[in-house]
């Protein structure tokens, strides 16, 4: 088995009637498939130049205002997120994307108003 752990009930478990007992008493239907959305409507972003300004003083060079950067940074892995990915749209979106190069442009970037 794989070294997946034992911090879940079933964990490192073989189950190989599983998905037997999901098409039977889940009433899952595995054929059906889905098909991801291409593209999400989103907001354009909102620039703070009086922000952006302080952040370019601080040496934060690389920044992105891309749209799929700012979407991938505007969510988790929940199975409500994932969906919403490949559905939907989310309701609130990053308007900037910023890359600090070291722990110390983290800490400034904590530091600002």
């Amino acid at each position: 088995m794989s070294n997946a752990g034992n911090r879940y009930l079933l964990s490192e478990r073989w189950m190989p009637h599983f998905k037997k007992w999901a098409e039977e008493f889940a009433h899952i239907d595995f054929s059906k498939k889905s098909v991801k959305q291409s593209d999400m409507k989103v907001h354009d972003p909102h620039f703070n130049h009086v922000y952006l300004e302080e952040l370019g003083e601080k040496g934060f060079s690389r920044r992105s205002f891309s749209k799929w950067e700012r979407i991938m940074h505007s969510h988790g892995a929940t199975l409500q997120e994932v969906f919403i990915l490949r559905h939907g749209s989310f309701k609130r979106v990053v308007d900037v994307v910023i890359y600090p190069e070291s722990h110390e442009q983290v800490e400034v970037r904590v530091n600002l108003n």
